[in-house]
């Protein structure tokens, strides 16, 4: 693909909440060695935006303070490029990310592909980490991937939104912010794109294309205890998978949940739920008993604090 004239259209698509860091992310996209043909900002109503000055970047406004997965939808269906790529407004690309993404699929015929890579997280404080360690393997399960618990820690399986590339064609038939996607909008839409396409090919480069950062606020971290809605996504959308598969996400997802709340309730919740409907891995277990822990020190913390 050395003659842009042969080189698929790119539209990005950046859902906003208003973020100082939403230049950076737009500058990012402007520096990318493969031009592309427009930045779509899909901002709430109401808030201020600032990004740098481009005859490409079209502003849209969603008519409510709607989830990000619908503002993406958005500017998805509003797209004139035959590709999207997606940009968190907090995120930023690497200079080569669309060569590089849109290289390793140009050999493949029609539009049942999606492509990832891996990417720097920075945060919290100083901290500097490159996900994920492990790769999908190709033609592997997307829900398996992400979910099945292998070791302990973070960052082992990832395929985050900042990093996703796919034809326009593929994100308008299969659409983002279904109704009970709430809280994994990427996860929902991808597992729900293979379970649709059984010949969709996942790629995932190894190399490092953009920057995760976690350091600010952001919706995914959010510190009231959700830890039922997580067991509900998890009842809806891996029911159909294997019983080690269900038991591991019940015990590690809902259970992250938990401990932003400081929830041993929530804990519990989600044990049972996992020993109820799967049977999760001893490294999901483990997981739960230790940040069962992490709770209880928090909370001991908090008490000598008053």
């Amino acid at each position: 693909m050395t003659d842009r004239a042969m080189m698929p259209s790119v539209s990005a698509v950046i859902a906003t909440m208003g973020r100082p860091s939403l230049g950076r992310a737009v500058q990012s996209v402007l520096d990318q060695t493969l031009p592309v043909d427009e930045i779509i900002i899909v901002a709430e109503p109401g808030v201020t935006t600032s990004f740098p000055a481009d005859e490409r970047i079209v502003l849209l406004r969603t008519s409510d303070g709607g989830e990000p997965a619908r503002s993406r939808q958005l500017g998805i269906d509003a797209a004139s490029g035959s590709v999207i790529a997606l940009l968190d407004d907090d995120d930023v690309w690497s200079p080569s990310k669309l060569a590089r993404q849109l290289a390793a699929v140009d050999s493949i015929d029609g539009d049942h592909w999606i492509v990832s890579s891996r990417m720097l997280v920075l945060g919290p404080g100083t901290r500097h980490r490159k996900w994920p360690r492990r790769l999908i393997d190709p033609g592997g399960s997307v829900a398996d991937y992400l979910f099945r618990f292998y070791a302990l820690g973070f960052g082992n399986a990832n395929l985050q939104t900042s990093t996703l590339c796919f034809p326009t064609a593929l994100g308008r038939s299969i659409r983002w912010g279904g109704a009970l996607d709430d809280p994994h909008d990427e996860p929902s839409w991808l597992i729900r794109v293979q379970r649709t396409i059984p010949d969709l090919q996942v790629i995932q480069l190894p190399e490092t294309l953009s920057i995760y950062n976690v350091a600010g606020v952001s919706v995914s971290r959010d510190p009231s205890d959700r830890t039922d809605t997580y067991i509900q996504w998890g009842l809806q959308y891996l029911g159909p998978e294997s019983p080690r598969l269900l038991g591991d996400y019940l015990c590690t997802s809902p259970v992250s949940a938990a401990v932003s709340a400081r929830s041993l309730a929530g804990v519990r919740r989600a044990v049972w739920a996992a020993l109820r409907h799967g049977r999760p891995g001893p490294f999901a277990l483990v997981y739960a008993a230790l940040n069962t822990g992490r709770i209880l020190w928090l909370n001991a913390v908090s008490a000598l604090r008053r």
